[in-house]
């Protein structure tokens, strides 16, 4: 019986496989939610259906920004994205998710509503690689990216409220224009990241390291930034009203008398200038 057992999944893993490779995008679409079907009905091959769907991803994303700006993502790859984000993390194992360089430009929404207890579920990519990725519009709300690595990727107006972004690597990465409302960057290296114009509200940046980012415009009023350091960023414009800055290092940060530090907490701050 274990034997038969096997060798159904099998069949149904090599059929499903077949179908990412036609021409027709309903049968490639067949294909991806075979897999998703056999990825909840036999947990221990999730982690080959986690790498294949991956390699489906990046193989048909990379390396072309898949038309014009505003191009919509082809349907395909928003199915296995939107499958990939609903499956069960415990069950990742080995799992690949290389997701570096592809290019998934509006990638629309993939949470989902808890019914039972009354609550926003976001997608789960932790310590994923999205390294040089374009998101660009992407919505990320209530995401759980904690620890992924997303050094110089592209997430200009996407929208990230709400997500979960503690320890991730977003090493000049462009976020200009996106909105990270509450959103959890704990101790995230985000050097030389760009944050012009990005709506930064009541999220908790505490001990993240912001060494030459360019927080111009930026809007962080009741945000947290504790122990956060920001050697040389670029501040002019940006709004700190009620933030707590309680032992932040600004020592060498760029256009300082612009930011309006209106009721912040600035206890142990160092390297603003004496009438702060």
């Amino acid at each position: 019986m274990r034997i038969a057992e096997g060798g159904l999944v099998t069949g149904r893993f090599n059929a499903a496989v077949e179908h990412l490779a036609a021409a027709a995008v309903d049968i490639r679409l067949g294909g991806i939610y075979g897999l998703e079907r056999l990825m909840r009905d036999s947990p221990n091959d999730q982690p080959i259906v986690v790498t294949v769907l991956t390699a489906y991803v990046r193989e048909h994303t990379r390396g072309s920004a898949g038309g014009s700006a505003d191009a919509r993502l082809a349907t395909d790859i928003q199915a296995a994205m939107t499958v990939l984000a609903n499956r069960d993390p415990s069950r990742d194992g080995s799992g690949d998710f290389d997701l570096r360089n592809v290019h998934l430009r509006h990638l629309g929404y993939m949470g989902r509503w808890d019914r039972a207890h009354r609550r926003v579920i976001g997608i789960s990519f932790p310590e994923a690689d999205f390294s040089a990725a374009d998101l660009t519009e992407a919505d990320l709300d209530h995401a759980g990216l904690a620890g992924a690595v997303m050094a110089g990727t592209m997430l200009r107006e996407a929208t990230l409220s709400g997500a979960e972004l503690a320890d991730a690597v977003l090493t000049d990465a462009d976020l200009a224009r996106s909105r990270l409302v509450r959103t959890d960057l704990r101790r995230i290296e985000a050097a030389g990241a760009h944050f012009e114009d990005t709506y930064l509200t009541r999220a908790d940046l505490q001990d993240a390291r912001l060494q030459r980012a360019s927080l111009v415009r930026a809007s962080l009023p009741g945000a947290i930034l504790r122990g956060a350091n920001l050697q040389q960023a670029d501040l002019r414009d940006a709004d700190f009203t009620g933030a707590d800055l309680t032992g932040a290092d600004l020592t060498g940060a760029k256009n300082l008398s612009t930011a309006d530090f209106d009721g912040a907490v600035l206890k142990g701050a160092r390297g603003l200038p004496s009438q702060s």
